[in-house]
């Protein structure tokens, strides 16, 4: 029974059969000389088997702590102050109350294991005051007990603004050393970032409506009822009207939206309307289409350069849209009006 080279202590099975032998009468003295440890540790591990009656090792007491029950909550409280601190701020404030000072890994186990906090990227969502908030709440309270088949009955529009040469998510490559700045390693930026193309689009339960280019130009309330209320969304709507029977357009609070022009054509066409709260993207499902058809666009071999490749790059990706997955935006509806719900307006994770 050789002894593990290196080890402080001896394995439990060695433990065990150093038991067993001294049990049959073996003598300790053999054993410690076989074992090339001394005397007394085989003794000690004789008795404590016998007392025991078993040879696994007790509970320890282990290091004692740095931080009492005074400091974490203090640590609690400087973190809850302020969640965007970075570890080290955080470490630093703490320590100016201890005699004994931490170090960051210290408090960030702590707060690991203590609180559950762990230093993450913050999610961006738009800004809700108080009012909006009310707003939002009343909205979701009011359709809380809606059904899947009311969802089928809601056309979802709005516009978006895709700018030449931007991209919308971090964009990664494979390089070697020294090819940071390779042509084929890097993301090209114009000058004409700023450059736009404003889109309208709609989109309802198995169905992908048309995609419009807004002009410059065109962009107030009678433009905008002649050149999309009147056209693509009106033969949308007729289209689906006759399939469906009732339908609800839900549309923001853009101020084109909203004027005298825009009411006078929906009172007049008998087209109903869903209010659609400030402040809430995450409350109209076509905002994940936007994402989707700039993240294909970005994905095509060859990049938009002008606005016009642009624009037929935004019509052939807008057709490669998958119905399953605008339809899994408007299943679900339910679930984010019960989040915003029970957040009291608040933000959700959609």
């Amino acid at each position: 029974m050789p002894r593990c080279p290196g080890s402080v202590e001896l394995p439990l099975q060695l433990r065990e059969a150093i038991c067993i032998k001294a049990s049959t009468g073996c003598k300790l003295s053999e054993l410690a000389a076989d074992l090339q440890c001394p005397l007394r540790t085989i003794q000690d591990i004789v008795r404590r088997g016998n007392q025991r009656g078993h040879n696994e090792n007790m509970p320890r007491t282990g290091r004692p702590r740095k931080l009492n029950q005074r400091a974490i909550r203090h640590t609690h409280i400087i973190v809850e102050h302020d969640r965007r601190q970075s570890l080290s701020n955080i470490t630093y404030s703490l320590n100016l109350g201890l005699s004994s000072p931490v170090t960051a890994p210290t408090i960030r186990s702590l707060l690991k294991t203590q609180f559950d906090m762990s230093h993450r990227v913050a999610a961006k969502k738009p800004f809700i005051n108080a009012k909006q908030r009310k707003e939002r709440l009343k909205w979701a309270r009011e359709r809380l007990g809606w059904t899947m088949e009311e969802w089928k009955r809601v056309i979802w529009m709005d516009e978006s603004s895709v700018e030449v040469g931007k991209e919308s998510r971090a964009c990664k490559v494979w390089r070697r050393s020294g090819e940071r700045y390779d042509k084929k390693c890097v993301v090209p930026t114009f000058r004409s970032g700023r450059t736009s193309l404003m889109v309208w689009g709609c989109i309802s339960y198995g169905k992908r409506g048309p995609l419009m280019q807004i002009p410059s130009n065109t962009r107030n309330g009678v433009d905008y009822v002649n050149l999309i209320m009147a056209r693509p969304l009106w033969n949308f709507y007729a289209e689906h009207l006759e399939e469906m029977g009732i339908l609800l357009v839900m549309e923001d609070g853009a101020p084109v939206h909203r004027c005298k022009y825009a009411r006078k054509f929906c009172s007049q066409n008998s087209m109903d309307t869903i209010p659609h709260p400030a402040q809430s993207p995450d409350l109209n499902p076509i905002e994940h289409v936007w994402k989707q058809l700039k993240i294909l666009v970005n994905e095509r071999p060859s990049r938009p350069k002008n606005l016009q490749e642009l624009w037929v790059a935004l019509q052939e990706e807008w057709l490669k849209i998958d119905i399953s997955f605008i339809n899994a935006l408007i299943e679900s509806m339910p679930s984010r009006v019960c989040e915003v719900y029970n957040a009291k307006g608040g933000p959700m994770r959609y």
